[in-house]
């Protein structure tokens, strides 16, 4: 190709929304040509990027306009400014000064008056190259934190509203509850506390033919998506998108933003971020579900859960604890007669008795003891509900109620005399800088006053502390209460009764007695209170408390 022709080149992104009309692409295309015109140069085509950003270089007609050039199609390139060819310095500086150069083609930026006739070593392109690039990373960070600042006020950014949720037609940045959807995600999470796994109930969904998440929200907008793969398999659920939902906080009333991140400025994959990044803000629409529910279920979804030949978890999963060596035990499980068996601590049987012994218990009796001590605490709470409140507190708290009354005169005579002492301290200071005293004379008092000082301060730490412990104590047993109440004519257990009850429980070896009978300690520890034993607070007398069903050998 002998003579010039040229590749008019025009961008626009979200980036430079604040361009106006005067920075548009028919804006940019109009001036170029006008340019040409008046420069007697041939047009060979015009190549437009709309809605792409500067510091990606993977535009379509970006490539378009490099495959022309190969082609010798063209071998000019004219831009309004550098900042419509890229925001990427080193990039920029690649594809003008060394590709272009190699190519022999001609580039010219009509604002910043460049063109490579003249030369590329002046001065004025590389700083403009790296204000552009400067400029595209401070709008990338100022509309991440405008995000985050929309995040934090309750604002829903998502371009899709969550399963179950409709964005409020009055208020796009906010959710309002679809019904039909919001009853399968509540019977979702019902299905898991209840110890229904993942493949079991996929097969539910399927076979009552309960249309999916994306299947869903294609039949009530069926716009949106033009590909007929959408609509391929309205019924088929599937373990992810089951954990999905039950990870999904919105659920919560919550929104959260930054649960992913891009990898890089320039890498735009996306990873996860870590939780403490996130912003969660509470109360911003209304919930599906309730906390104590989210939390069942996260504690079962954080054990380690198998299910068994007739899709069921086992609902003791990542509850039952060695006392030995605090592994869990394994549970055993009888194919042919489709029960459970029994648990043992699978450290002694993959390891031997140098690690650990079995701390075996049956299956039917665990089950009898906890289905009992649930009742006993969930009768007394009932009936003696104050008695109940002051044992779990003597329990619960290291010092009585005149300690922490103690504590709290302690703390106030402590904060007093910090006062005081930061007082003391700036006088002296003062007096020094004023030379009423020498420097000297300063050196030798307020050293004295400063470790004082720090060491009043590391004791108040201390009773801040204790206080708090004996005033979480109070809480949580106002928390426990309407939950243990609930179970008072309990008739069977569940996963459900499990997670929402127990922390823990903690099987002991058994032991031989002198007179040959066999016990075994078994300690329940409730969510909120831990191990309660209403044998020693003198709830029941040795006769009623003693279980048959924790001997060692079951019926």
């Amino acid at each position: 190709m002998t003579n010039e022709t040229a590749g008019i080149y025009c961008r626009l992104s979200q980036d430079d929304g604040n361009a106006g009309e005067s920075g548009s692409i028919q804006t940019q295309k109009t001036l170029l040509t006008q340019y040409c015109e008046e420069h007697h140069i041939e047009i060979g085509d015009y190549y437009c990027d709309d809605g792409w950003s500067g510091t990606n270089f993977d535009r379509p007609d970006f490539k378009r306009m490099l495959d022309d050039i190969e082609a010798e199609k063209i071998n000019m390139v004219i831009v309004k400014d550098l900042s419509r060819f890229g925001r990427e310095y080193a990039q920029m500086g690649m594809y003008i000064e060394h590709y272009f150069e190699e190519k022999g083609v001609r580039f010219i930026s009509v604002a910043e008056n460049i063109d490579s006739n003249n030369g590329v070593d002046n001065m004025i392109m590389p700083f403009t190259n790296v204000m552009n690039s400067f400029y595209a990373r401070q709008a990338s960070s100022k509309t991440k934190a405008a995000h985050r600042a929309r995040a934090k006020s309750g604002m829903f950014l998502g371009s899709r509203a969550p399963f179950g949720y409709l964005k409020d037609p009055n208020d796009r940045h906010h959710l309002i509850v679809d019904p039909p959807a919001a009853d399968v995600v509540k019977e979702i999470f019902q299905m898991f506390a209840d110890g229904i796994g993942y493949v079991r109930m996929t097969k539910i969904l399927r076979e009552r033919n309960v249309l999916n998440p994306q299947a869903y929200f294609n039949q009530n907008n069926p716009e949106y998506y033009k590909n007929s793969d959408y609509w391929r398999k309205p019924f088929d659920w599937h373990a992810t998108s089951i954990r999905a939902i039950l990870n999904n906080r919105v659920y919560l009333g919550q929104v959260v933003f930054g649960r992913t991140k891009t990898k890089g400025f320039f890498d735009k994959a996306r990873i996860a971020a870590p939780e403490e990044k996130w912003v969660i803000t509470e109360n911003t629409h209304e919930a599906l579900i309730s906390q104590e529910l989210w939390d069942t279920v996260h504690q079962m979804m954080n054990a380690r859960r198998r299910e068994n030949s007739k899709g069921e978890v086992q609902p003791f999963a990542g509850l039952v604890k060695c006392a030995g060596c605090g592994s869990s035990l394994n549970v055993s499980y009888d194919k042919r007669k489709g029960k459970y068996t029994g648990f043992s601590c699978w450290v002694y049987k993959n390891y031997g008795k140098e690690r650990c012994t079995s701390h075996a218990i049956g299956w039917k009796t665990l089950n009898e003891l906890v289905l009992e001590d649930i009742r006993r605490n969930a009768y007394v709470a009932r009936t003696m509900t104050n008695d109940y409140k002051d044992m779990l507190v003597a329990a619960k708290t290291e010092k009585k109620q005149a300690e922490v009354e103690r504590c709290k005169r302690e703390l106030k005579k402590a904060d007093k005399r910090i006062s005081d002492l930061t007082k003391i301290l700036n006088k002296l200071y003062e007096n020094v800088a004023l030379e009423k005293i020498t420097e000297e004379r300063y050196q030798t008092m307020a050293p004295g006053y400063e470790r004082e000082q720090e060491m009043l301060k590391a004791q108040r730490e201390k009773l801040v502390a204790e206080i708090s412990r004996s005033e979480e104590v109070h809480e949580n047993i106002e928390k426990f209460l309407p939950v243990i109440w609930k179970y008072t004519n309990i008739r069977e257990l569940n996963a459900h009764v499990f997670n929402e009850l127990i922390e823990k429980i903690v099987v002991h070896e058994k032991v031989v007695e002198e007179d040959g009978t066999k016990s075994q300690r078994v300690d329940i520890y409730y969510k909120f209170i831990g191990c309660v034993n209403l044998k020693r607070a003198g709830f029941y007398d040795d006769g009623e408390v003693r279980v048959q069903s924790m001997q060692a050998q079951e019926q």
